[in-house]
């Protein structure tokens, strides 16, 4: 390498390191920002009226409040932070949501006598979406479209739709990136929902129960931002099932002892 070559690659370097901790700085000041929760709040809230438009919205069995509050309870972070309310529409279709700001949406059919989801099931659906509120999941993809668009001071609305566009080009390069952050939130959520089911002595092995059930009722769920959230479902059941094993394995082990 020649002089000329080994000072633009330093400066290449250096480009590389000052450029690293700026987009960082970026996306943290999105993230700590009250003003940017705020405004996706607003968004949420409008996309929840507008499936109020659609679907009637329903009371719950006091069982499901029952299940949230135990959930809540064993995660600190959920415990110490904004009320987390449960919203419930009527829908044959096997579907739940949940909003940073404290709203886990269900649709009726996950209770349904014809789906027939058992109660540790049911912990497991709200488990999985406790886990994005606990993580501030919708905020982290939000304030992610506008680092992908080099858009930081866009707003959120007009980034998700930039980017609803850019999922149906199968060649961006934006949409590829965008799938693969998305579909790392639900195994988290798989992962951390199966922790919390540990947590308040439910059965973990229901996380990967109810997950094959979801994913074999055609439609997939969508984020309450954009699109579609679901990581291919032989994986996503691979990764539950190894999760759910080693929760399992102290409980087994404890049993075992005390025969």
């Amino acid at each position: 390498m020649n002089g000329m070559s080994r000072f633009l690659a330093l400066l290449l370097g250096l480009c590389v390191l000052v450029w690293l901790p700026l987009q960082a700085a970026a996306r943290d000041a999105c993230l700590d920002d009250p003003k940017r929760a705020h405004e996706l709040r607003v968004l949420d809230e409008a996309q929840v009226i507008d499936m109020m438009d659609s679907f009637q919205v329903i009371a719950l069995p006091p069982r499901l409040h029952r299940m949230l509050d135990s959930l809540v309870a064993a995660s600190p972070r959920l415990r110490d932070g904004p009320a987390i309310h449960l919203l419930a529409f009527d829908d044959a279709e096997l579907n739940a949501y949940a909003a940073d700001h404290g709203l886990v949406i269900l649709t009726s059919a996950l209770w349904s006598d014809k789906e027939k989801l058992s109660d540790d099931e049911l912990a497991a659906v709200i488990a999985h979406e406790l886990a994005h509120i606990e993580k501030g999941d919708s905020l982290a993809e939000a304030c992610a479209n506008l680092r992908r668009l080099q858009a930081t001071g866009m707003r959120f609305e007009e980034a998700r739709d930039r980017m609803a566009l850019e999922m149906f080009n199968p060649y961006s390069h934006l949409a590829r990136e965008a799938r693969r952050e998305l579909h790392e939130q639900e195994h988290s959520a798989d992962l951390r929902g199966i922790e919390l089911l540990r947590r308040v002595g439910r059965n973990p092995q229901a996380m990967v129960s109810v997950l094959a059930k979801l994913h074999g009722t055609g439609t997939p769920g969508l984020n309450l931002l954009m699109g579609s959230t679901h990581p291919d479902v032989r994986e996503r059941l691979q990764r539950a099932q190894a999760a759910a094993d080693a929760a399992s394995a102290p409980a087994a082990a404890v049993r075992s002892q005390s025969r």
